[in-house]
């Protein structure tokens, strides 16, 4: 016999599927989108060097400030791409910080400016990722302050820049669920943006999505409507399609994918948490929901055919969203064969101990659980809630107060009760 969806329904919250927000650009997107690009074969010892080279100088000139900035500045970036210890990392922008102020002191420099605006961003960037989340801001809004004389004069590299810290400040805004003024600074930085592009400075519509992109998520945590979150999930994926076809940069079907990812992920919710005036439009709606799904995994399989390593991470999560969502409308043939991908296919990724991926499989393991216990396999069903519990418990004891691994947790604990 059997089981009814209702029998086997169980309270689900969309945000764990975005868990450790690590998986897609969209749903992922936490981590800051804009920086400025540096060297990767900066040779560490002779930067070094010149540094006490010139530290030893008495009275330096100003060329050899403006590079001894530069050169505290590239060995910060260098101990932030090794991970190295916080501490040193801001150390060293803060001497660079202070080589420029005392620069700048003796004259407005209008280069010196956008160098220290370039130092405070990439500051900014490294306490972000390191999520002192807070220090992070304060020196966001520095590197704005320091680009301002230049932004209100028009120019336009300064416009960017600008623009670009407004992004990440929006960002840093909605993961301390501060969403109003998330939504004034991702505005502001829109059409800044728009703007730069105005006078033809590259790459502008390629962020103008990713600030859509992440409109579209504020509006979507806020609980605004669905009409205004798919119009910026919408508009972010008019302008990835532009600049995939102007500029040929395929690799963004990826982006382009993780959009269509959140968009489904919104109206799904709206099936789920509103009232649809008719059976018809919900069921439209949710076919709507599955092709778009299944049109991101397609890309994400064509992104990974082609040598991008970071899609199998995304169809990974793309995988178990179908057969989540099959499985909640009770449709459980097909929800099994999309969760007997997802938990075969990535077995691997779930071998260590990265969060993010074992909460995912967690969550297919759930809901395959439910699958065959609507299907009447109760021994399988079993055998699911066993191996998603060892994945629970390892993730407890990362993290043993986080609601959504103990949402989990109940919920498994749910199925075994009713497997009795």
């Amino acid at each position: 016999m059997l089981f009814s969806p209702e029998i086997l329904s169980l309270p689900f919250d969309w945000n764990m599927l975005l868990y450790g927000a690590g998986l897609a650009a969209g749903t992922a997107g936490l981590a800051s989108v804009f920086t400025h690009e540096h060297a990767e074969d900066v040779d560490i010892n002779a930067v070094k060097n010149r540094v006490a080279e010139l530290e030893n100088v008495p009275a330096r000139t100003l060329e050899q400030n403006d590079e001894l900035a530069a050169l505290y500045s590239a060995w910060a970036l260098d101990l932030f791409d090794n991970d190295a210890d916080l501490g040193e990392i801001v150390t060293l922008f803060g001497k660079a910080e202070a080589v420029l102020q005392a620069t700048l002191a003796q004259g407005n420099d209008d280069e010196i400016r956008r160098q220290l605006g370039s130092v405070y961003l990439n500051w900014a960037v490294a306490l972000n990722e390191y999520d002192d989340l807070d220090s992070a801001i304060i020196y966001y809004y520095k590197g704005i302050d320091a680009l301002k004389p230049l932004d209100d004069s028009g120019d336009a590299e300064a416009k960017y820049d600008t623009a670009g810290m407004k992004l990440n400040l929006g960002i840093v805004y909605r993961q301390l669920g501060e969403f109003d003024k998330a939504c004034e600074v991702l505005n502001e930085s829109f059409l800044a943006y728009r703007a730069v592009e105005k006078i033809g400075v590259a790459e502008t519509r390629l962020y103008m999505a990713k600030v859509s992109v992440q409109q579209g998520n504020v509006l979507f945590e806020m609980g605004e409507t669905l009409d205004k979150v798919t119009d910026a999930y919408n508009r972010a994926m008019r302008l990835y399609v532009e600049v995939i076809e102007d500029v040929g940069q395929v690799e963004l079907e990826r982006d382009l994918a993780n959009v269509l990812l959140d968009r489904c992920m919104a109206v799904y919710d709206s099936c789920i948490s509103q009232a649809c005036e008719s059976e018809e439009e919900r069921n439209n709606k949710i076919d709507s929901v599955l092709m778009d799904i299944s049109r991101g995994i397609e890309l994400f399989e064509k992104q990974y055919s082609e040598g991008n390593q970071i899609a199998r991470y995304d169809l990974f999560h793309a995988v178990t969203l179908l057969g989540k969502v099959l499985c909640d409308e009770g449709r459980y043939v097909e929800a099994q064969q999309s969760l007997d991908r997802a938990v075969s296919e990535f077995a691997d990724l779930c071998t260590g101990d990265d969060d993010v991926f074992l909460m995912q499989m967690a969550i297919a393991y759930v809901s395959r659980a439910i699958v065959h216990l609507g299907l009447g396999k109760k021994d399988l069903s079993e055998q699911d809630c066993i191996k998603g519990s060892e994945l629970v418990n390892k993730l407890l004891q990362m993290d043993s107060e986080d609601e959504e691994i103990l949402e989990l947790r109940q919920q498994f604990q749910t199925l075994l009760e009713q497997l009795k």
